[in-house]
C-alpha cells in the first residue's frame, strides 16, 4: 500500500464522496489515491513538470494555478489537502490559507500533512500545539468556520 493510500484511509470521513482540492500537488500522488473514494478531485500547482501522465486522467482535474490567487468560486470544496509541500509554500502561507478558506465550504477542512523533516519542522513552528503525529504523518487540521 502506498503512503498516500494510508493517508486517504486515515482521512476517509472527510474525503469520501466529497469534492477535494490538493494544493501544491507536485506529482499529485495524494490526488490519485483520493480519487478512488472522493466525488471529485482537483489539484493545482505552479507547473506540471512532475505530473507525468496525470493531466490525461479522467478522474483528476489538474490546473496550473497559484494557490495564493485561485480562480475557483467561493465555497467550492469540502476538503483541501496540502501534502508534503508546506516547505515550498511557507512564505505565502497567510495568502494561501486565506484563499483556501475562501474556496472551502463552511465547516470544510484544510489538512496540512507532512512526512519530511523540511515540512514537519516548519509545521511545528507555524501550527504549534495544533499539529499531531499519526501513523508517520504530521497533520495540522484547520476547520473553516
Amino acid at each position: 500500500m502506498k503512503k498516500t493510500d494510508t493517508l486517504v484511509n486515515m482521512l476517509a470521513s472527510d474525503i469520501e464522496n466529497k469534492d477535494i482540492l490538493e494544493v501544491a500537488c507536485g506529482t499529485a500522488d495524494f490526488s490519485v489515491s483520493a480519487m478512488r473514494i472522493a466525488n471529485r478531485v482537483s489539484c493545482i500547482d505552479l507547473d506540471d513538470s512532475r505530473l507525468n501522465n496525470l493531466v490525461e486522467h479522467n478522474s483528476v482535474t489538474f490546473q496550473i494555478m497559484d494557490a495564493a490567487k485561485m480562480t475557483y468560486a467561493d465555497n467550492t470544496f469540502d476538503t483541501i489537502v496540502i501534502y508534503n509541500s508546506f516547505f515550498h509554500i511557507q512564505m505565502q502561507w497567510d495568502e494561501i490559507e486565506k484563499e483556501c478558506k475562501r474556496v472551502l465550504k463552511n465547516k470544510g477542512i484544510i489538512y496540512v500533512v507532512g512526512t519530511w523533516k523540511l515540512d514537519t519542522n516548519l509545521m511545528v513552528e507555524f501550527f504549534g500545539d495544533n499539529v499531531f503525529w499519526r501513523d508517520g504523518f504530521m497533520i495540522a487540521r484547520i476547520i473553516n468556520i
